[in-house]
């Protein structure tokens, strides 16, 4: 086979580099580990792209970009993506997809009201890519490494669900893994997002850019038995948001309208709630909104929970919902290893500092189109290699003297993603990062003590060293920033420092020592 583009991740910014490379001629594998789509973060997106529309210039886009993103961004992706913003809209539409638009963005609108507007758009886009007949889906799929070859990607290695080693051979490779949310004990994405991309990416070779910064979203459901769900705006303004001591939260910080705090001033939410919650559960109080409007979107979603919302309060909390740091990319989506392309989360250079609201969803339809695109033509152009399915063995890694690995894997889980909250979460100093990085040391010893026994043990075992070595990414780059800028918050160098510190952090992985070096460069 000719002219093969891979694609590992199936989120909506891989499906639409599926297509995109799709309709440029080449054949396409587009891979996920779960099913495409629904499995992703993109299914659970309020379904917003944040971009020009008739009352909102490119001009006026790439501004607000950069301000929320505190200078730190790539303006050349900024500007970027204002400039194809539109034709990504275009896409939408011929997806059939009901948009409606706002003064800045679009918004997806789903047929029901109690349907996530993320899972109507992936399910849309996931119709379309299985009506192309040269897009093979493979799912079930973990990917391992990425296949390094005189200084260009040409496959990937992997294992299947029964096991089976493959490797993948492809002229061209597209990474849209995703980023890391659920490394951290408090989070809002698909439990199995825990910066596979960001490893793959560095064991390639590639650097990875201001990883420090990590977004929280202030308002996630913590109530125990209940799903670590986003409250998905916009709020009635009857909502209420109370402490231990019954106290209204938002009229004790001067909050007149949560809904312009959350686009506004989402990480001083998130550090307010953040130190509320230490002393006792924050509530959230829907008792007061009228019958009518829990028939509407997103009180809708809401009101399908097992748990009587409507009545009763239920206890809320700051959760990671973003990560700005990633892969380096240029305009054409291409990384620095020939024959390898990026898009979405798992990228770096349009949210500098901090994401604005909605950027998310449209940078992974306007790169995932760009990146599909270039694929192809690298595929089309570059050095040929036949694509081929090599299956090497079944996995095996059976040791009857082990002691309940898959409850050790679990147990180990937990260990991780309480280290990451506690010791690189919303507000971080250097004595809990220099004790994390100890606690980190430990808990990579533990993990290659605890042997896998079967498929489904591997695959946690993967997921953890992705997570850990994620984490260490994190702190790497943390500990040298002596400032606080957008999402990143230091108690102990709590103020901005556009002297010093406007920079990028730049972290080179050493395989052999499982170690980063961290340089910090002047913004270009």
């Amino acid at each position: 086979m000719k002219n093969h583009v891979i694609i590992v991740g199936a989120g909506l910014a891989g499906m639409v580099a599926a297509i995109s490379a799709h309709n440029e001629g080449a054949s396409v594998t587009l891979i996920d580990r779960g099913s495409i789509g629904l499995g992703t973060n993109s299914a659970l997106s309020g379904g917003q792209f944040t971009g020009p529309t008739f009352q909102y210039s490119p001009e006026a886009f790439t501004r607000d970009t950069l301000e929320v993103g505190r200078g730190l961004n790539r303006e050349n992706i900024v500007r970027r993506v204002a400039s194809k913003a539109s034709e990504g809209f275009d896409f939408l539409r011929e997806m059939c997809l009901d948009l409606i638009e706002t003064p800045t963005a679009l918004r997806i609108q789903s047929s029901n009201p109690s349907i996530i507007p993320g899972v109507t758009l992936v399910k849309k886009v996931a119709e379309k890519v299985r009506a192309l007949k040269r897009i093979q889906i493979l799912t079930g799929f973990f990917v391992t490494d990425i296949l390094v070859e005189e200084a260009q990607a040409h496959g990937i290695q992997g294992f299947d669900k029964e096991g089976t080693i493959h490797t993948i051979y492809g002229d061209s490779i597209i990474l849209a893994t995703g980023g890391a949310g659920a490394i951290y004990s408090k989070n809002d994405n698909q439990k199995t997002i825990m910066g596979q991309g960001y490893y793959l990416a560095a064991k390639a070779g590639l650097e990875l850019w201001d990883m420090e910064f990590v977004q929280c979203y202030p308002l996630v459901i913590s109530e125990p038995h209940l799903p670590s769900m986003l409250v998905y705006p916009p709020y009635p303004q009857e909502v209420k948001l109370v402490n231990g001591k019954g106290e209204d939260i938002l009229s004790r910080y001067g909050i007149q309208d949560i809904n312009d705090a959350i686009m506004k001033k989402r990480d001083e939410l998130s550090v307010m709630l953040n130190e509320e919650a230490k002393t006792s559960p924050v509530l959230m109080y829907f008792s007061d909104v009228p019958d009518h409007m829990w028939g509407l979107y997103p009180l809708s979603v809401l009101d399908k929970l097992h748990f009587d919302v409507r009545k009763k309060p239920f206890a809320v909390s700051p959760a990671v919902h973003f990560c700005m740091g990633g892969v380096e990319i240029n305009e054409m989506g291409r990384t620095k290893l020939d024959g390898l392309y990026a898009c979405g989360e798992v990228t770096w250079g349009l949210h500098g500092a901090n994401r604005r609201g909605g950027n998310a969803l449209t940078e992974c339809v306007v790169m995932g189109r760009i990146a599909g695109t270039s694929a192809a033509s690298f595929a089309r152009k570059g050095k040929k290699t036949d694509a081929h399915d090599i299956v090497n063995h079944r996995t095996e890694n059976l040791d009857s003297t082990l002691d309940r690995p898959l409850s050790s894997l679990r147990e180990l889980r937990v260990r991780i993603r309480n280290l990451a909250w506690e010791h690189a979460g919303i507000v971080r100093n250097e004595e809990d990062m220099v004790a994390g990085f100890h606690k980190l040391d430990g808990l990579e010893q533990t993990l290659k003590k605890t042997l896998w026994t079967n498929v489904r043990e591997r695959t946690i075992q993967e997921d953890l060293s992705s997570a850990l070595f994620s984490i260490r990414a994190i702190l790497s780059a943390s500990i040298g920033r002596k400032e606080s800028r957008g999402s990143f918050i230091r108690s102990d160098f709590p103020n901005e420092d556009n002297a010093a510190w406007r920079k990028n952090s730049c972290l080179a992985y050493d395989r052999e020592t499982n170690s980063f070096s961290v340089t910090y460069h002047s913004v270009k």
